[in-house]
């Protein structure tokens, strides 16, 4: 290797180097992270946002199943309303054709 490619390379260190220096500030260390939480405490936090997770979740279910006898109800009142139908245009169409029948005597 050649001077000027030592020298660039040097150079490229003392760079890097420096932005490391400019970064290190900013990381916590282990004191910091002691300073900030223990393990008991972490794992309290983390059994207590189960716990909130859980009740949320529970209420979701019990939404959740709201909304199912709900479309379950709407179906049943469809379903009837439809046999409803049905029926009302079979009378309808018997009557229709008793009409058509006796019209067709008369002529």
């Amino acid at each position: 290797m050649d001077q000027p490619e030592m020298e660039q390379l040097i150079k490229d260190l003392n760079a890097r180097t420096e932005r490391i220096e400019q970064k290190l500030p900013t990381l916590a260390t282990k004191d910091d992270l002691k300073a900030y939480a223990t393990r008991g405490e972490m794992r309290e936090d983390g059994e207590r946002t189960r716990r909130h997770f859980d009740v949320v979740a529970e209420g979701l279910k019990a939404d959740i199943k709201v909304i199912a006898e709900g479309h379950k109800a709407l179906g049943d009142r469809i379903t009837n309303m439809g046999r409803d139908i049905k029926s009302v245009l079979a009378n309808h169409e018997h009557r229709i054709t008793k009409l058509e029948a006796d019209t067709s005597k008369e002529r």
